[in-house]
């Protein structure tokens, strides 16, 4: 047992150092895990909006596809719609599961990419005015999931 009050103090001060050097380390530790989990996020970012009338109307929205992940990812539309403001409004100018990736069901973006893709959804033709309404004043906003798979294993990614 130690009762000398000069070695109670370099014990006391050495589990203060070692107090503060554990702290500092899961300070770092916890930062890079955050860091690296954000970095291996799939995007996707509306970029323009086309309305194309006709007898059957539909509404063109562009999307940007970032994977910085090291491997290939292969996605499809789940479920997107779009809204004439906020989603909760309730405000859909899109026919709910009418989406679909233009040219194939599936789409393909390379390791540490961005590319662009085509959906095209069905507009209903008493919502047609409205439509071009809020893409021209940019307040269409695009909602809903993407399926998305990377090697084998398959998750869902919110617009």
């Amino acid at each position: 047992m130690v009762r000398s009050s000069r070695t109670q103090r370099a014990l006391l001060a050495g589990l203060a150092v070692v107090l503060v050097l554990s702290a500092a380390a899961f300070v770092a530790t916890a930062s890079a895990q955050l860091a690296w989990q954000q970095r291996d996020t799939i995007a996707f970012q509306p970029t323009d909006y086309e309305l194309v009338d006709g007898d059957d109307p539909q509404l063109r929205v562009t999307m940007e596809v970032r994977n910085p992940t090291s491997v290939d990812a292969r996605f499809r539309a789940g479920s997107l719609v779009v809204y004439d403001g906020d989603p909760a409004a309730g405000e859909a100018l899109t026919v709910p599961r009418s989406e679909r990736l233009a040219g194939d069901r599936d789409a393909t973006v390379s390791a540490g990419a961005t590319t662009t893709v085509t959906l095209t959804a069905s507009v209903p033709p008493d919502t047609v005015e409205q439509a071009q309404s809020a893409i021209d004043s940019g307040r269409a906003v695009t909602s809903g999931t993407f399926a998305v798979t990377v090697r084998d294993r398959s998750f869902e990614a919110n617009v």
